[in-house]
C-alpha cells in the first residue's frame, strides 16, 4: 500500500494520526487474510501468534493474537473441517474518539476469539467465525458458505502481484504449484493446471 487517506478529514475530537502511524500497517480487509503453515503442516498454532496493525483511513488500531484451542466446523455448504481459534484483544493507537463507550468497551480485554478455516488451494486462513462475549449478550457471526471459487480475472485488468519473475514454482503433496508474493507480503499458491491429454 502506497498511501492512504481519510475523506473528508477526521474531525477535532479524534487522537491525531502522526505520520508514523501510517507506516507498516495494513488495511482492514488485507488483515482478514492469513498466511498459513509451510507445507505438510497442516493448521497450527502459529497461525495466532501475530500482531496486526491496522489502518482504515480514520483509525489505526492493532489486533493482537494468541493461540486459543483447535477446533471443527461445518458450513452449510463448502468448508468442514478443522479451524485453529485464536484470542483477539484490540489496542486504540490513534485517529479514534477516546471518549466513545465502545472503543472504552473493546480495550478493556474482553473476550474475543476468531476461528480461521483453511482456504481451498492456497497457503492461506481466513476467518470462519467471530465471537465476541460480554455479561449482557455474545454475539456471533459465523459463515453459512464457505467456498473457493477461482475466476479468470477481466480482460484488461491490471494485475495486483508481482512480477512474473518472482513466481517460484513448488511441489506439495505430489501437486506442482506457483505461488506469488501480493500486496503486504502475503503469499498465494495455486495448484498449476495438468496439461490436457493428446
Amino acid at each position: 500500500m502506497k498511501e492512504l487517506a481519510a475523506t473528508p478529514p477526521p474531525s477535532s475530537d479524534r487522537v491525531p494520526v502522526t505520520n508514523s502511524n501510517r507506516q507498516r500497517i495494513v488495511d482492514p480487509l488485507t488483515a482478514l487474510l492469513f498466511s498459513a503453515a509451510t507445507a505438510g503442516e497442516g493448521l497450527t498454532q502459529e497461525a495466532c501468534l501475530r500482531t496486526l496493525p491496522i489502518f482504515d483511513g480514520h483509525q489505526r488500531y492493532d489486533l493482537k493474537l494468541a493461540f486459543k484451542r483447535m477446533d471443527k466446523v461445518t458450513a452449510e455448504k463448502g468448508y468442514a473441517g478443522p479451524v485453529v481459534v485464536c484470542s483477539v484483544s484490540y489496542e486504540p493507537i490513534s485517529g479514534h474518539r477516546a471518549n466513545i463507550p465502545l472503543v472504552k468497551y473493546l480495550s478493556e480485554g474482553r473476550e474475543i476469539e476468531i476461528a480461521l478455516a483453511p482456504i481451498t488451494d492456497t497457503r492461506l486462513l481466513a476467518p470462519f467465525r467471530l465471537l465476541v462475549v460480554s455479561t449482557l449478550a455474545n454475539l456471533m457471526i459465523e459463515a453459512s458458505r464457505f467456498e473457493t471459487i477461482m475466476a479468470p480475472a477481466p480482460a484488461g485488468t491490471p494485475p495486483n502481484v508481482a512480477h512474473s519473475s518472482d513466481i517460484s514454482p513448488t511441489r506439495r503433496d505430489g501437486v506442482d504449484e506457483r505461488c506469488v508474493e501480493v500486496r503486504s507480503g502475503v503469499v498465494v499458491c495455486q495448484k498449476v493446471p495438468e496439461p490436457a491429454p493428446k
